[in-house]
Order: structure tokens, then sequence, then C-alpha cells
């Protein structure tokens, strides 16, 4: 996980931000629920995004960047008002996973996805994610191990769709068979598989020392 050592650096630059949606009102768990809302949002727009409405891709990829700034601020604004708690953490992964369904699922029912591509990379997507959290369940600490973190995964989903999307209404030609969404919705599904066997193989090296 490349991005995950810049952590503390981008909850840095997040302070700010955090202190002004506090001090117009805003809370953790508002910002939580609005997350998902806009994750909604993305998916619907990339279900209905195509070749001939290739706006639409360019609109997910931009409420799919936003849902990743929300998701990132709810926590430090919670930490700065000192509302932090088992209930916002249990909220903020119940809507953590619902966004990568409604994101995941959007771009499998998409024209400019594909269906078995996207089936695939949801497991992978829910699989790593539960594996994280029952390491933690057990006592063994969060597991942020593996080759695809949810901060590189949430890049993709949000970044390629949108970059194809500007790249059809350029009319700038692809050379390859695979559009730039099929193969990234390719790379999430191996990846991310791979990413829950590795967190798996950690937490049951773990368990062996009990």
């Amino acid at each position: 996980m490349v991005l995950e050592r810049y952590r503390d650096g981008f909850q840095g630059f997040l302070t700010p931000l955090a202190r002004g949606a506090l001090a117009v009102g805003l809370t953790a768990d508002g910002v939580t629920l609005l997350s998902l809302a806009v994750a909604i949002a993305a998916g619907i727009a990339y279900a209905l995004g195509s070749a001939s409405a290739p706006w639409l891709l360019v609109l997910g990829g931009s409420l799919a960047g936003a849902n990743a700034f929300l998701d990132g601020i709810d926590g430090r604004m919670a930490r700065l008002s000192g509302s932090a708690g088992r209930r916002g953490d249990y909220l903020d992964h119940v809507v953590d996973r619902y966004a990568d369904v409604a994101l995941l699922v959007g771009l499998a029912l998409s024209a400019a996805g594909h269906p078995v591509l996207g089936l695939f990379a949801l497991v992978g997507t829910l699989l790593t994610s539960y594996m994280g959290t029952q390491s933690q369940a057990l006592g063994l600490g969060r597991n942020y191990a593996g080759l695809l973190g949810r901060a590189e995964r949430t890049i993709l989903v949000a970044a390629v769709p949108g970059l194809e999307g500007i790249r059809i209404l350029l009319g700038l030609p692809w050379p390859l068979a695979w559009n730039p969404i099929w193969i990234m919705l390719a790379y999430v599904a191996v990846a991310g598989n791979i990413t829950a066997v590795q967190r798996f193989w950690s937490g049951w090296r773990e368990l062996a020392g009990e």
C-alpha cells in the first residue's frame, strides 16, 4: 500500500478544511452520510455513462473524488470536535462499504464498463475490507497490508472513468481492445482478491502463535 505512508501528511492537509466545516455547523456524522449520497450519485452517473454520454463518466469521476474527500474529512472533524467514538467509526465503515458497492455496481452496469469484471472487483473490494476489520475484531489490530489498499482503489475508481470520459469527449484514440475502465476493473478484481488473501494469511499466521 504505497499511499498509506502519506496518511499523516494528508490528515494534516485536511485539518484546516475540517475546522472550516465545523465552523459552518456541519457534523462528522452528517458529512459521513453526505459522502454516501455523493457516492450513490456517482454510481448512477457511471451507470448511465457511455460513449454517447461521456460527460456522465466525467461527472461520476468528479463525484467519486468528492466522496473520497468527504470520507477523508469526516474522521478529522470527529477528532477535532471531540465527538470521535465507536458509533461514528461504525457508521463510517458501513457507509464506506455501501459507497464501494454504489461505485462498482455503477461501473459494472455502465455501457462503458463490464458486468463480470465489475462483479469480481466488488468481491475483491468487500473481502479486502472484511479481512481488515475481522482481524481487528479478533484483537489483532486493523490490517491495512496488501497489494491494493482503499486509498489506491479510490483513486482508480474516480480517476480512470473520469479520464476515459474526457478522452471520448476529445475524440482521442485508444489503441487497445479493452477500454481503460475494463482494464481498471480487471486490476481491482485481481489485486483486490490478492490483497484479501494476503490479509487472511497475515492474520492466520498471527493466530498460529496463540
